[in-house]
């Protein structure tokens, strides 16, 4: 709700800055939020390994084109658009038509893999073509996920959690009750939740979400596109009432065990923004109440489940909002850079491993 509610404000203050002389209509700002009046924003922004240059998406005369550009002089540079990658597809015989540009993942400062209906696929920019490498993932299979490594994928069919290795799949969870979910997105995908999975940093472990929303009443949405309009109930914890309770379970690669964290109580509680440690020992969770107004940054034993400590607190009068999981610091794995709200502008703070604050890296009235 906020993030809306954000983009509204946004939209409003901007429209007046722009154009004094247009009003902004409560219809323009509720239908409008998601299209003119939403904020700019650079669609997969990330670093392209092994080099000092940012990758992100951009439309150019309405056509999605992957865009690189150099951290130090902002050189622009055309990698591919959507309708080349769509020709490497097809030359390559994957039986695949993109109708948007897929999630990449860099693996060298000239090749980029995507996954596409249980196929993965690697993406050369210097010879433009493009390589199948079939997993072999069930059709029905959804929230696909590689590991560091590159030898396995996780992934979910229907709500239960499955990892395919060689050629074989392995069943993490089997849970038969429609309303318990395993390794997808939760808490409504607020608080920068997108996912369900999240492998170590050397891929011996993955960590996932599980939901139980049994005890959650249903909500009635009705489907107008169906003839006539039908009923369809949907899990929905309105204010007061109960509402889902999370776990986070840790599946070992090398034992086949799955231990789960020991975040206690209250069981309604959000656990938001899933890191790991560099060495793999520990897995950190942002903590918060059901009222959004209390955060606790907790670590945990990655073998036990074991609450370790509390790095650091964050509250507020009315809600604190913990987007982003922390970033270790290359070269130092006892530093990481964390997120915060904190002094009503989105700021990047250094903290050490024990949760001491070293320095604030990023301060001013801007985001």
């Amino acid at each position: 709700m906020k993030p809306i509610f954000t983009a509204v404000i946004f939209a409003f203050i901007t429209s007046l800055c722009i154009a004094q002389e247009k009003q902004l209509s409560m219809e323009n700002a509720f239908l409008n939020v998601r299209t003119f009046l939403a904020p700019e924003t650079l669609k997969q922004l990330q670093w392209i390994k092994g080099t000092n240059n940012l990758s992100y998406l951009d439309a150019k005369s309405g056509k999605q084109v992957l865009i690189s550009k150099h951290a130090e002089d902002s050189k622009e540079t055309t990698l591919v658009d959507l309708a080349g990658l769509n020709a490497s597809l097809s030359t390559a015989g994957a039986g695949i038509e993109l109708n948007t540009f897929p999630n990449i993942e860099w693996l060298s400062d000239s090749k980029f893999r995507f996954l596409q209906q249980g196929k993965e696929l690697t993406y050369d920019l210097k010879s433009k073509t493009a390589i199948i490498k079939e997993p072999s993932l069930p059709k029905d299979a959804d929230n696909a996920e590689e590991d560091p490594s590159g030898k396995r994928i996780a992934y979910t069919v229907k709500n239960n959690l499955l990892i395919a290795e060689a050629g074989k799949q392995k069943t993490i969870t089997n849970d038969t009750e429609e309303n318990i979910v395993n390794g997808k997105s939760v808490h409504r995908e607020e608080f920068g939740i997108s996912k369900g999975t999240f492998w170590s940093p050397k891929g011996n472990f993955l960590a996932f979400y599980r939901m139980d929303q049994t005890m959650v009443a249903d909500y009635p949405v009705i489907d107008w596109a169906s003839r006539p309009a039908k009923n369809i109930n949907i899990k929905y914890p309105m204010a007061g009432e109960k509402s889902h309770e999370v776990t986070l379970g840790v599946y070992s690669v090398t034992t086949g065990k799955t231990i789960f964290v020991e975040t206690g109580e209250p069981k309604e509680q959000y656990l938001t923004n899933i890191a790991w440690s560099p060495d793999e020992k520990h897995i950190y969770i942002a903590m918060l109440n059901r009222d959004q107004n209390h955060m606790k940054l907790n670590s945990f034993n990655a073998f036990s489940g074991a609450f370790e400590k509390t790095l650091f607190e964050e509250k507020d009068a009315k809600y604190v909002e913990p987007l982003h999981p922390m970033v270790f610091v290359k070269g130092h794995p006892d530093q990481f850079i964390w997120q915060s709200m904190r002094d009503g502008f989105n700021h990047l703070y250094l903290y050490n491993s024990n949760g001491k604050l070293i320095k604030q890296l990023t301060k001013g009235k801007w985001l």
